[in-house]
């Protein structure tokens, strides 16, 4: 019998919107909720690869925020980049991991609520892009329990919150903050106010105790005000199109959806896929180095991207025992008490992640402060495999270095063309040194000799010594400790890995105008955190969210 082989084309159906908004990340999300109130006659599609499915609970639960690219029923809702072997680190490769859903890398992200400093702004060279002109975008966004300050507001769809006096007030978070304090930095009441330094604790995206859906925040719970404002889930966006005639003039998008290709169109089109898929759209559709469209060479460039490592520490001792948020066999009584505070309440220690946080400078010139120390009541972060569970208390310090001379690239495989990302981590020697001398700064917090001394706590002979002393704290990871930078940097080779959020392949005049358009296309803008174009201390959801609602009062 013959069999008759039938290839069936693919269809190009067509669309046709006033304005495209690719991915509904932070930053998408704002850009299309402030074009939706700015343009109400006009037609706008959102654009995300994700699905609209529903996030599990380690996706939700902000303790359970280590956990979530181990579980399976969270892969879905990421995707992973891979990196390319670094002879920097060691031959290792990082990968990437970013969230693929409605809400974007906001799905697994550390959920705090971090601005940067006056002074990352005054960096940029570009006075419509100041701390000062940000700050309305910020306290416009932002529904926040400080909301009697004047850098905060208390009107806008993204719920920004303290930490419970509960989590707070932990012996271990108290420690911390007094072994700051003895270490001669001082209390910053809000580190979202344009200066970053010295102690306090993290204000974070959570809202009674469940991850902020920045998605539903912006453009769900308005949707009723907003009905020209389409969402198109399952859709992979290929390439920009142009015109024929005039190819600087965008046309439109190809894209993907239920194995069909469509051909949206639209003669505005703001791209906010993140510091990775936003010079990878535009790289695919002929626009970076010796492009087919416009040669702009710095696109997919100067991939900023800080360098972190931490340092986990067993509790040997102490008059009582001290509770960290240890997940082990040892401590299931405990956990499982806590996990019906949680239900019935949504309070207790799975309410918060990061929770208390200093930042220290490499150096005493060095301004604004450039490593932080991020403390977590908790010592199963920072292993080479994941999360491990082990059967005692401690705590893991977090060290970032947020200002590195070293830079990294995005660039489509030549052959496959699929994402490479070289982060160029530890290249540059001061970034090295750098992270050296974060990593004494965590030396000297925990220190039980008389290297730190607190006005709180004394020993046998009544000499004053560090808050963590009595708790005889020890170091277990990395096992064989530091204390040469040889040391080192041979243990930031083995195991540092790259802080989440990532900056600058799209930098502002470098790839976009003071407008964020690309340079030599008519009606194609970038909004999220790739057009930073120096490092800085802010979160890349936080700060590309902010940039998103000012661009879209940039478009006409």
């Amino acid at each position: 019998m013959l069999i008759l082989k039938f290839v069936v084309p693919t269809i190009m159906k067509s669309d046709v919107f006033n304005f495209l908004v690719l991915g509904a990340g932070a930053a998408g999300c704002a850009v299309a909720s402030r074009l939706a109130a700015k343009h109400p006659d006009a037609s706008i599609a959102l654009l995300e690869i994700g699905s609209r499915r529903y996030t599990p609970s380690v996706m939700r639960i902000p303790f359970l925020q280590p956990f979530i690219t181990q579980w399976p029923g969270s892969w879905r809702f990421l995707h992973r980049y891979a990196g390319v072997p670094e002879d920097n680190l060691g031959g290792r490769s990082l990968t990437y991991v970013r969230g693929r859903g409605l809400g974007g890398s906001t799905l697994c992200n550390d959920m705090t609520y971090r601005r940067g400093s006056a002074e990352d702004f005054a960096a940029w060279g570009d006075d419509a892009w100041t701390f000062a002109k940000m700050l309305p975008f910020f306290t416009s966004l932002e529904c926040n329990s400080r909301s009697t300050s004047p850098v905060h507001g208390d009107a806008g769809p993204i719920v920004v919150s303290d930490l419970s006096l509960s989590n707070l007030d932990s012996q271990l978070n108290i420690r911390f903050f007094e072994a700051c304090e003895a270490a001669g930095l001082r209390p910053n009441e809000d580190l979202n106010g344009g200066l970053v330094d010295g102690f306090s604790a993290y204000q974070s995206l959570i809202d009674r105790g469940v991850r902020v859906d920045l998605f539903d925040a912006c453009i769900e719970k308005c949707k009723h005000l907003t009905p020209h404002l389409s969402l198109w889930s399952n859709t992979n966006v290929e390439r920009i199109t142009f015109d024929d005639t005039n190819r600087t003039q965008v046309t439109g998008v190809e894209v993907r959806r239920g194995g069909v290709r469509r051909w949206i169109k639209s003669p505005r089109i703001i791209v906010c896929l993140g510091a990775i898929g936003s010079p990878a759209l535009l790289l695919r559709s002929g626009i970076g180095p010796q492009g087919s469209v416009v040669d702009l060479p710095e696109v997919g460039q100067n991939l900023i991207q800080g360098c972190t490592a931490d340092l986990i520490f067993l509790i040997q001792g102490g008059e009582k025992r001290i509770r960290s948020k240890s997940f082990n066999w040892t401590n299931l009584p405990y956990i499982w008490g806590q996990w019906k505070e949680y239900n019935e309440d949504r309070a207790g220690i799975l309410s918060s992640f990061a929770e208390a946080v200093a930042y220290v400078r490499s150096q005493p010139t060095q301004n604004p402060a450039d490593l932080s120390i991020a403390f977590f009541r908790t010592p199963q972060l920072g292993w080479r495999n994941g999360v491990r569970l082990r059967p005692h208390e401690g705590f893991t310090l977090r060290i970032t270095h947020h200002y590195p001379q070293s830079r990294g690239e995005v660039r489509l495989h030549p052959r496959t063309g699929k994402i490479q990302v070289r982060s160029g981590m530890l290249s540059e020697k001061d970034d090295v040194l750098c992270m050296d001398m974060g990593i004494q700064w965590a030396g000297l917090l925990v220190a039980k000799n008389s290297n730190l001394r607190s006005v709180y706590y004394t020993d046998n002979q009544d000499q004053h010594v560090g808050p963590f002393a009595a708790l005889d704290v020890r170091l277990v990871h990395p096992s064989r400790g530091m204390n040469t930078q040889k040391e080192t940097a041979a243990f930031l080779g083995k195991f540092s890995t790259g802080s989440e959020d990532l900056f600058g392949t799209c930098a502002l005049q470098h790839v976009v105008d003071s407008q964020m358009k690309v340079q030599g296309i008519e009606g194609l803008w970038v909004a999220d955190a790739s057009v930073v174009p120096l490092p800085t201390t802010a979160s890349s959801s936080v700060l590309g969210a902010a940039i998103g609602a000012r661009v879209a009062t940039l478009i006409a």
